[in-house]
């Protein structure tokens, strides 16, 4: 059949093929004009973005309509195309090269690619958060990781010194937040992601056992994504609940209101990552011991940090395993415990839960069991972290942590008082600024949030943005002394004077991908999105 056939009616000049084809070129003119008026003046989430989702998703079946949508798509993709391949890359390498280089040619290229991105400035957060370039730790890292660069935790009888390092990584990470006070059990895994997978991962398996055949997780929208993906991969209902406009906090009311016999546990943050709130654990874990479901803190970011401002009466409510409800926590050794990067910790308030994550295979030609999703780890990660907790020490960490929260405080004290045309989100505990542009006298934002994050970004800030409501935010690090926040609130200042004298100043880069997605239904976003990963993973020679 040709590609036309569609189009054509099923009898020649009959009134009802005419029809057809009239509503098929109405349906898509509707389409263009609406995505048209979408990306000029936005919509409201929670009442048309669906239904747009819907009209959108039947309107692809019509080829003019379908060429239309996917031709929005390829706009943003375009932009995230050019904003992370640009012309392409002069020494591109799209296959093994036919001889292999020597070591110093290599470094020398590794040294080229690494001035480029100059990270130790103070100015690039980038998700790393002890103190960047050289320094003792830095050294004592990279010299563990290069002796045990070839080691392999899957064979503890061959290396014991790994299984050694890991064990007490995760007795040490666990201390800090009264894991050992109440006999909880831990596995070591690469990150918060596969933390939490682990730990919803867990939850299903013991919904299983209670004949729960659609299990529901109770979250906060300002939850880690990685929730998200854990429910996805395993076929867990997630419930997403607005935060309090008040504090961007999850509302233990409308939580309990939300339960059902499905539900089996309840997420809570420690802090959350675009806000740098707490979650009320206390009262949310109650509730879960009343209902006899589980409840997981997602402390990844603040394990640490937060742990320690406890410590020192900074911070005063309860929010780990001292908390009676509490099941399982998340633990980032990567984030404010400064290992490098590919070490967490997933604890669960007994070992119950723990062994139900395990997944022995006995039916096969080889007997075979790991503690994580992972099978063979390099023991050059679990070094290098077990390294970067010996070399900080208790002292060490109390007065990095002192110090960030006099800096964290410095700043919301200057935004709140010293810089015009900006504003607190909300008043965060630790570790994140959340910002957004001061209002006009019709409560409109004088200017967009997202291009003042652009165009700090092009001055060489790393700055993270969030939606649901727009916010900039600064995620403080050691990097992030007296000297970088001057020149950040500086530099802040004539940004925000710019925007001011041009209100219409449009993102780009990841910023401009937030302001899209406060314009895009879900269903097409999801495509940009996917697209972005597509694009990342892409190898651009230069022409």
């Amino acid at each position: 059949m040709p590609s036309h056939a569609i189009w054509t009616p099923r009898a020649s000049g009959s009134w009802l093929g005419r029809l057809r084809t009239v509503e098929h070129v109405l349906l898509a003119w509707f389409v263009f004009k609406l995505v048209r008026q979408i990306r000029k003046l936005g919509i409201m989430d929670a009442m048309v973005k669906p239904i747009l989702s819907v009209i959108i998703a039947g309107a692809r079946a019509v080829p003019l309509a379908k060429g239309l949508v996917e031709a929005e798509v390829q706009k943003e993709v375009d932009k995230i195309e050019s904003d992370l391949l640009g012309d392409g890359d002069p020494m591109a390498n799209v296959e093994l090269p036919a001889k292999g280089s020597s070591n110093k040619e290599i470094i020398a290229m590794m040294t080229d690619l690494k001035a480029v991105e100059n990270t130790s400035t103070g100015k690039k957060w980038c998700g790393i958060y002890h103190t960047l370039g050289a320094s003792e730790l830095t050294a004592v890292q990279a010299e563990a990781w290069s002796m045990f660069n070839n080691s392999n935790s899957l064979y503890p009888g061959v290396f014991p010194s790994i299984r050694k390092f890991e064990a007490e990584i995760v007795s040490m990470a666990v201390s800090l937040v009264n894991g050992q006070k109440t006999g909880a059990v831990v596995l070591l895994s690469s990150g918060g992601t596969e933390s939490i997978l682990i730990a919803m991962w867990g939850y299903r398996e013991w919904a299983r056992q209670r004949g729960i055949e659609n299990p529901e997780v109770i979250c906060s929208h300002t939850a880690h994504p990685a929730v998200d993906k854990a429910c996805h991969y395993f076929g867990i209902k997630l419930v997403k609940l607005m935060a309090r406009s008040t504090d961007h906090k999850l509302d233990p009311a409308e939580v309990k209101a939300t339960l059902n016999s499905n539900t089996i546990c309840i997420y809570a943050s420690a802090p959350s990552f675009p806000h740098g709130v707490v979650d009320p654990v206390t009262e949310l874990a109650a509730i879960a011991k009343e209902r006899n479901i589980g409840c997981h803190v997602d402390n990844c970011l603040g394990g640490f940090y937060l742990s320690y401002l406890r410590r020192c009466g900074v911070f005063t409510e309860d929010f780990d395993f001292s908390v009676p409800g509490v099941t399982t926590m998340s633990i980032d050794v990567h984030k404010y415990g400064f290992a490098s990067k590919g070490c967490s910790v997933v604890a669960f308030a007994n070992n119950d839960i723990r062994r139900l994550t395990y997944i022995p295979t006995t039916d096969g030609t080889t007997l075979y069991i790991t503690p994580t999703l992972q099978g063979s780890r390099s023991g050059a990660t679990i070094a290098s972290a077990w390294a970067t907790l010996m070399h900080i020490g208790d002292e060490g960490y109390t007065e990095a942590f002192a110090e960030m929260d006099r800096i964290f405080k410095r700043v919301q004290h200057e935004v709140e008082n010293n810089v015009d045309g900006i504003e607190l989100l909300t008043s965060s505990t630790l570790a994140v600024v959340p910002l957004c542009a001061s209002l006009d006298a019709n409560g409109r934002p004088i200017y967009d949030i997202y291009a003042l994050a652009s165009r700090l970004s092009e001055r060489g800030w790393n700055m993270f943005t969030a939606c649901k409501p727009p916010c900039m935010s600064l995620c403080l690090g050691q990097q992030h002394d007296d000297a970088v926040i001057d020149l950040w609130l500086v530099e802040l200042k004539e940004e925000i004077a710019y925007l001011k004298a041009n209100p219409g100043t449009k993102p780009s880069g990841d910023a401009g991908v937030y302001g899209t997605a406060d314009l895009l239904p879900g269903n097409i976003l999801g495509e940009v999105m996917r697209s972005y990963v597509d694009v990342k993973m892409t190898v651009k020679a230069k022409a």
